[in-house]
């Protein structure tokens, strides 16, 4: 198992694609962390989940935006497990709107979590990681963070910023022996995808050359591949997983 003796926390991990990711890291043997800020249950489940596996698991209920309540879940993780070596930056909102539309309140709250949450939560693992000279973080933006999408502009700007995020921390850490890479799926089959439109649906998939939407299981196994050491001489990427949408 590539992640045995290994701890992971990751942000935004009780549903979706981030729920994939702690699932699959959990089957390589790794301890976990979920993580997110409202629906316990859903939280609680995704631990049970992992625990059935055998795999140690805990939840920390955090706003990742907010560095005190960041800074609480890494001290939890560190009294728990004693070390930290896999980060995985996924929680994200959506609150879209056209421009002009978009009050300020919807601006800010998506780029705090999105963005401020990566970086409030990178920061601290990598003063962890420095320590022990070796790491792995991982970060989830967007396809829409590269090519733009109507409606999203708080969005994109964040998810386009991780990236340019991603490359700086990956060339200050190297040194250390931490890689971190960035993971952008395209169209997703998650509670976000649901609140598509029914009649925006087939207009995407036709602009999809797969022609169809991803799994949460195929992203979370490219994460895991970044995350182990096999990928150890990559970092400051960014992987497209968008079925051909975005090239």
């Amino acid at each position: 198992m590539k992640f045995t003796g290994h701890v992971a926390i990751i942000t935004g991990s009780s549903r979706g694609i981030g729920r994939a990711i702690a699932i699959e890291l959990a089957k390589g043997g790794a301890s976990v962390v979920i993580n997110n800020d409202k629906n316990v249950q859903e939280a609680l489940e995704t631990v049970d989940a992992i625990k059935k596996l055998g795999q140690k698991a805990i939840y920390f209920r955090a706003d990742v935006s907010n560095v005190k309540e960041a800074a609480e879940m890494f001290e939890v993780t560190m009294k728990e497990y004693g070390k930290v070596d896999i980060l995985v930056n996924n929680a994200g909102i959506i609150k879209d709107a056209f421009l002009e539309g978009m009050n300020d309140e919807d601006w800010h709250s998506v780029v705090s979590i999105i963005l401020t949450g990566t970086y409030n939560c990178t920061k601290l693992a990598v003063g962890l990681m420095k320590q022990q000279m070796y790491g792995r973080i991982v970060n989830i933006t967007s396809v829409v963070g590269q090519m733009g999408n109507i409606g999203q502009a708080n969005y994109a700007a964040a998810k386009a910023a991780v990236i340019g995020f991603t490359k700086t921390v990956a060339r200050e850490c190297a040194r250390y022996g931490i890689t971190v890479n960035a993971v952008s799926p395209g169209f997703i089959e998650t509670a976000m995808l649901k609140k598509i439109p029914a009649d925006v649906v087939p207009k995407i998939l036709r602009q999809i050359p797969l022609g169809r939407f991803g799994k949460p299981e195929e992203v979370a196994k490219l994460v895991v591949y970044l995350a182990s050491d096999d990928a150890s001489y990559i970092t400051g990427q960014v992987f497209n997983i968008n079925g051909g949408l975005y090239m």
